[in-house]
This record gives C-alpha cells, structure tokens and sequence, in this order.
C-alpha cells in the first residue's frame, strides 16, 4: 500500500539514498528541475544534503510517497521562506515521481497532502513553474493549478537547449470535512432538492427518479456530505455498485459559490470507491451541462458508450474513470 509522509532533517538523511535515486532518475528521463548533464548520482546526493538545513529551520517541508515496500518512490517540496508581505504563500517545488512509479496517481496524492500541510499553516496560495507543454504542466491543470503565462528562454533542459517555463497558481479553499451521512437526513434532502432544481433549470431533468437513497446505505455504496469549518453543509455526492468492479456516481452537487467542493466530494468518493475494490467509477450527465462536462474531464474522466438506461439517448453522455486501489 503506498503511503504518504513528512520528513525532517532525521528522515532525510535516513532516506538519502532513495531520494537520491528518485532524483537522479527524473533528471536522466528528461526532467528540467534545476539540473544539467552530466548528473551523477552523488550530485543528487548532494542536492539532498544541502536541503537539510532548510527543513529542520522550517523554511521547507519535504513530503513523500513510499511504493509498497516501503522504498521512497516520489516526492515534493513546499517553500516557505517568504518575506513578511507574502506569509501568506508557498512554493510547490521538485515534484519528483521515479519512472516506476508514474501513472499510479503519487503526483496528485502528493499535490493533495502539500495543499493540506499549507492550509495548515494558514497559506492560502500556491506558486509554482515548471517547464511548458509538459506532462507536468498538465497534471497541475488537472489538480486546479491556473495559468499564469509563460516566460521564454528560461532554463536549460537537461540535455542542452533553452526552453520557455509555464507559471501557474492556486488559490486554496478553506478546510473542507468530507464525511458519510444519513442520504434521509433534513440536511442531506435539502441538498438534493437543491441539486434537483438545478438540474432541471439546466437540463429539464432533475434525475431524482435515477437516485435511490436504498441503492447508496448498502455495503457497497456510499453517501457524503462536505461541510466547512464551522460545519455547514456545503454539497453531498454517492456512488452505488452498478456491476462487477464497477461503481456509479450519484447526486453530485456543490452550492453556489463555494469553492473545491467538488473536487473535495469527488476525491473522496474515489478512494471510498478504489477501498471498496471497485476498479472504475461510472458515470451520466447530459450533453448540455458543459460545465459538468468540463469538470470530470479534467479530473481524467473518459467518455465511454451510453450504459443501462443510458444506452441510445443522444441527451446523456457516459463517463469512466479507472482506479487505483490498494495494493
């Protein structure tokens, strides 16, 4: 099972050869993260050294993802060294995932718990850069990292040529509680009265008579509520076993002018769903809510073909998602 941890100064040096060898092998894959060929593997051993007194001052924390056997497989960094009219941000540096570990969903666990340990300590904006058109460019669209603009001629690539840098942020959300609840709770059906009657406002459907609160209270369904920190209900979502592997997902809704609710609810779902043992969540929504659309696509959903009652109505499009359990 992969996990995810701080380390201070201690860990570090307990940790330096795996670190080492997580770096060593980015930079020789290509990755544009501050270093040049020739790059051996007691230069990655170095840069670690040198970070040592930054994280036990404070000025960074270092977290990681350790793979199944407990090696450390990826890693990434927040800056916290900031002047006093900028206390309130923090740099996302050296996201580094090790070629055997990539495309198992580490950089957005990572990204995850960075964000965390930031609200933490009360910094609501992230920066970072990183090099334009990459794969990583694109995975921090996908976590809800914004396009700054670009500056051109800004680093070295490893192998040798200058190459533009993409700056990007986020403005964190306030800590969210995501949590199982009763779907027949006043609470939890004023919420999806409200989902309800938005939905026919955009589709002319409210979808009510496709939810069922039996299909979510059973072993392999579940109902959520996000509240903030004063606990007020901010959104709900479920999802419902619909065949082999595979699980549906149900009643997804934020309130107006809320932020991250969403992607919190969804996040959640996700691991309840992969905990569970399903391999896939499924989902419906109509053709003409673009912004429901937009906002699974962006979290890597797929379209699939029209499922179940689905099937042959031009209005729905089917998405899917495939999960990562644990191992």
């Amino acid at each position: 099972m992969r996990t995810i941890e701080e380390l201070d100064g201690a860990g570090l040096r307990a940790n330096l050869d795996a670190l080492a060898e997580v770096l060593h092998d980015c930079v020789r894959h290509g990755a544009s993260v501050g270093f040049v060929f020739p790059f051996t593997l007691d230069d990655a051993r170095g840069f670690w050294r040198e970070l040592v007194p930054q994280i036990e001052s404070g000025a960074r924390k270092l977290l990681v993802a350790r793979d199944a056997e407990g090696v450390v497989c990826a890693t990434v960094q927040l800056g916290l060294a900031m002047p006093p009219n900028g206390r309130h941000r923090a740099d996302v540096n050296k996201m580094l995932v090790h070629t055997r570990a990539r495309r198992q969903g580490l950089a957005g666990m990572l990204l995850a718990a960075a964000e965390e340990h930031a609200r933490a300590l009360g910094r609501s904006l992230l920066v970072l850069d990183t090099w334009s058109c990459s794969p990583a460019e694109d995975l921090y669209r996908k976590q809800g990292y914004q396009l700054c603009g670009q500056i051109p001629q800004y680093a070295l690539a490893a192998e040798g040529g200058l190459g533009a840098t993409t700056v990007m942020y986020k403005l964190l959300a306030p800590a969210l509680q995501v949590g199982e609840e009763d779907p027949s709770s006043d609470e939890a059906r004023l919420l999806l009265d409200e989902l309800s009657a938005a939905l026919a406002g955009i589709t002319g459907d409210s979808g009510a008579s496709s939810f069922n609160v039996d299909d979510v209270r059973g072993a392999g369904g579940r109902f959520v509520v996000v509240r903030d920190a004063q606990g007020r209900a901010l959104g709900c979502g479920a999802i419902r076993p619909l065949q082999d592997g595979v699980a549906e997902l149900k009643r997804m809704y934020a309130r107006p002018g809320t932020r991250g609710v969403g992607s919190a609810v969804l996040a959640h779902l996700e691991q309840a769903a992969a905990d569970l043992g399903y391999r896939a969540l499924w989902l419906e929504t109509r053709l003409v809510n673009s912004r429901a659309l937009g906002f699974y696509a962006a979290r890597g959903y797929l379209r699939i073909p029209n499922f179940g009652k689905y099937a042959g109505n031009s209005a729905a499009v089917c998405m899917a998602k495939r999960l990562t359990g644990p191992e």
